[in-house]
This record gives structure tokens, C-alpha cells and sequence, in this order.
């Protein structure tokens, strides 16, 4: 019974942080994933986002079901933390349901969140210490859909490599359990210029910075990843128990950080931090007084933030287009990016005056001339200038 009102609890903050979430309407990345855009994300969970079209909830479905995933992980980390003190266990279970990226970002519709969970089983796999060689098939295949997933699961590498290093396989096997799947993945790029152009594109994404300032984004991506307290115990524990597996993918993570920030990717930090503090109890010797800091810290980051609690543009004016009984196509001026799309029941397209004859509504994020001379009217009191045909 206990278990049980553990698990209602947990659901329950999950789908509040859901709920958040959905507040601000879909975002462009989002809408990438539910529209099965290939540009520039591996097909495996997009594809699967894809099926649930059809579903007129397919939003807040996946906002709960990731939100959910991410805080009843703790139910992992209870099976990581075997061995423990019950208080310990607890306050491992606290540092992860409190770091301010499971607050910030449970419920958001990205691949970093999942990417981060699949880092938090194989972060599991190599803290595990029961003999696993008759599971190195099911390993290899999780480690390929992890890189089918997102390509960031790569910067878990080295802890793959020491996992089935560990299985004292024969060299041959251990490379092709780990080589392949990567193999598979590069050539999935090499085949698909739209991705290979996205990784040339976030390789340089942070040249135009002053090293000193990309060190500043990045040293707080980490800081913040885990609400301060878990960041720094999690690496002092990395650090401690020299486990050189967990070293090299969070000097990995940081690497990539640095060439290609953003924001949402300091989650991948989280499990290779838990895994530092599992790794060296000695973290934990005040394991209460840790776990009430943490709580404090991420209240006040919450309480900091910017948050959004109304519908993006897009949601707004589509609700709008979505109810005109006329039929055509959506021309929007200016740039926009897929929430537009998602948000449209109807084909969406850039604004050109030689598609006005075929259009219901023109959405002027920009200047669009000669709107007016084809039968269109203005919708007042709206933040953005909209056009919309009486009739067709």
C-alpha cells in the first residue's frame, strides 16, 4: 500500500510538470518530432510520435508519458542504490526528482530528456556488477536504439565500451557490439544530407563566442542541470572513486556542450551525476542535510525563472484559421518555424502573392503586400496581423 500512494504521489508531480509544459503550446522542436520531420533527428522515436497522430490528445499524451518516464526513474535508482541506508536511498531518489532539468524539462516533447533516461540504464548496466555477458545481445540492441533516438547517446560511449569490456568477450565481439551501432548511425548521416549538414551546423554553432563566455554557458548548463547540489557532488564522486567510464562521458558531455550549446541538453549531465554520487556514498554522509538544500535550491530556481502560462502565437491564431468554414491553404509572412504546421489543421506555406487565390488566411509575421486586394479581410484585436477570405 505504502508503494502504491509512493507511485500516485510521483504521478501526480509528474503530471503537474506535464501540465506546465503544455501551457505554452507546442514548440518548434516539438512539433518536429510529432510531425515525423527528418530534419535533422534519427527516426526511431520521431516515427514512433508519428503513429499517434491520430490521436486529437497526441500532445498531452506524450508530455505525460515523458514526464512520467523521468520522475518514476526512481524506481531505478532504488534498484541502483541496493546496499544503501533507507535515508540514503531517499535522498538519491530527491537529487534526481529535484534537479532543476526534471523540473524544467519533464513533459517537454524532446529527444534530450529521453537520451538522458537511456544514459540513466546504461549508467545502471555499468554500476551493476552481476554477470551480464548472456545479455550482451539485448545491450547492444538498446545501445543502437539509443543512437536511433538521439545522436547525443554517443557521449555515453565510454561507458558502453566498459560494459562490455567488463564481460571479458572476446575482442572481436566487444568491438562489433559497440562499433556497429555506431557504424549504423554514421551511415545513416552519410546517406542523409539534411543530418549531415545539421552536425556541420551545431559543430560551429559556438565559434562566433569568446571562449571564456561558451565556458560560462556550459559551467552553468552543468550547475543548473542538477540544482548546484547534485552537479557538484555528482562530479566530486566522479572524481573520488576514479571511475573512469563515468569521467570520460561527462568530459564528453562538457566537450560537446561547448561546441553545440543548448540550453535543454544539460539534462544529459543528470545520469552520469547520480551515477558519481552511487559510485562514492561518501557524498551522502549527510545525506539529510543534502537533500533539504537541494529542495531549497531548486524552489528558488523555479521561483526565478521565466515562466510562460499563456498559448504560444501560433496556437492563438490557428485556433482562429481552424474554425473559418472556408477551405485553402495557410500562407505565412515572415519566419516561422513547425508549431505553425502542428498547429494547422491545413497545409501551411511560406507567403508569395501567387498563391493568394489558393489561400483561406495569410498570417503576416512580416510584410505581406497585396493581401487586401484579394478579397481579404483584417481580424482586429489580435497580436498578429491576420488576414482571413469571407467565403470561397
Amino acid at each position: 500500500m505504502q508503494r502504491l500512494l509512493i507511485i500516485v504521489g510521483l504521478q501526480a508531480y509528474a503530471v503537474l510538470l506535464a501540465l506546465y509544459q503544455g501551457l505554452s503550446s507546442v514548440r518548434t522542436d516539438e512539433a518536429k518530432y510529432l510531425l515525423d520531420i527528418p530534419y535533422p533527428h534519427p527516426p526511431l522515436m520521431r516515427s514512433v510520435m508519428e503513429a499517434t497522430e491520430f490521436l486529437e490528445f497526441q500532445e498531452m499524451f506524450w508530455r505525460v508519458l515523458l514526464a512520467t518516464l523521468l520522475v518514476q526513474a526512481v524506481w531505478l535508482l532504488v534498484r541502483m542504490s541496493t546496499g544503501f541506508s533507507p535515508e540514503q536511498r531517499l535522498t538519491i531518489c530527491g537529487l534526481w526528482i529535484f534537479a532543476s532539468s526534471i523540473i524544467f524539462q519533464s513533459g517537454t516533447i524532446m529527444m534530450a530528456p529521453i537520451t538522458a533516461l537511456q544514459g540513466l540504464v546504461v549508467v545502471w548496466l555499468w554500476l551493476n556488477t552481476e554477470d551480464q555477458k548472456s545479455y550482451a545481445g539485448w545491450i547492444a540492441l538498446f545501445w543502437l536504439a539509443s543512437l536511433f533516438t538521439a545522436y547525443q547517446a554517443v557521449l555515453f560511449g565510454p561507458l558502453v565500451l566498459a560494459i562490455f569490456w567488463r564481460m571479458r568477450l572476446p575482442f572481436v565481439q566487444t568491438i562489433l557490439a559497440v562499433g556497429v551501432p555506431i557504424a549504423l548511425t554514421v551511415l545513416y548521416v552519410s546517406t542523409n544530407p539534411l543530418a549531415a549538414a545539421s552536425f556541420l551546423n551545431a559543430g560551429g554553432q559556438n565559434t562566433h563566442m569568446a571562449l571564456v563566455d561558451t565556458l560560462q554557458m556550459v559551467l552553468g548548463s552543468w550547475l543548473t542541470s542538477g540544482s548546484v547540489v547534485l552537479s557538484i557532488a555528482g562530479v566530486v564522486g566522479i572524481v573520488r572513486s576514479k571511475n573512469y567510464a563515468l569521467l570520460g562521458s561527462i568530459a564528453l558531455v562538457f566537450l560537446f556542450l561547448m561546441t553545440s550549446f543548448r540550453g535543454y541538453y544539460a539534462i544529459l549531465f543528470l545520469p552520469l551525476l547520480i551515477g558519481g554520487v552511487i559510485a562514492y556514498p561518501a557524498v551522502l554522509k549527510k545525506s539529510a542535510s543534502l537533500l533539504a538544500l537541494q529542495i531549497v535550491v531548486s524552489v528558488w530556481m523555479f521561483a526565478h525563472a521565466s515562466l510562460a502560462f499563456y498559448p504560444s502565437p501560433a496556437r492563438t491564431v490557428m485556433t482562429m484559421v481552424n474554425q473559418l468554414q472556408s477551405e485553402g491553404i495557410v500562407l505565412i509572412s515572415g519566419s516561422f518555424g513547425h508549431e505553425w504546421q502542428y498547429e494547422s489543421e491545413g497545409t501551411v506555406m511560406r507567403y508569395t502573392p501567387s498563391l493568394l487565390s489558393k489561400a483561406k488566411a495569410v498570417v503576416c509575421l512580416d510584410a505581406c503586400p497585396g493581401v487586401s486586394g484579394y478579397g481579404f479581410y483584417q481580424i482586429e484585436n489580435t497580436a498578429q496581423e491576420v488576414w482571413v477570405r469571407s467565403s470561397r
